[in-house]
Formats: C-alpha cells, structure tokens, sequence
C-alpha cells in the first residue's frame, strides 16, 4: 500500500532528479554560448585573412604593371 512517507521519498527523488537535469541544460547552455563565441571569432580570422590575400594579390598585380581597380 502506498502511504504519505513513500509519496515523499518518491517526490525527493523527483525533485533531485529535477534539479539536477536543470543544472544540466544550464552547463550546456553555457557551452553552446562559448562554442558560438568560438565560431564569431574564427569567422572573423577567416574575414581577416581574406582581406589580406586580396590585398597580397593587388601587390602582385601592381608590381606587374596590371591596372588595378581600388574600390
């Protein structure tokens, strides 16, 4: 038979596992923030080195004697 004393302990044990599920998706959310940082920051080093191929293959160009267009 179930009784007041069982429901309770069943209900910590819910509520522990509850707690502890949060705290999961926390520390996750946490990590899914720094990988998207992570990304920006690779994104933006992709960017940069793509100016400066542009700008290496207008030097090559320019000591050619090519006209280069400069926007």
């Amino acid at each position: 038979m179930i009784d007041k004393d069982t429901l309770d302990t069943e209900r910590m044990k819910l509520q522990a596992d509850f707690e502890a599920t949060q705290e999961r998706i926390r520390e996750h959310e946490q990590q899914l923030i720094s990988f998207r940082n992570n990304l920006n920051a690779l994104h933006g080093a992709i960017q940069q080195t793509d100016k400066l191929i542009k700008l290496v293959e207008e030097k090559k160009e320019d000591k050619s004697g090519k006209v280069v267009q400069k926007s």
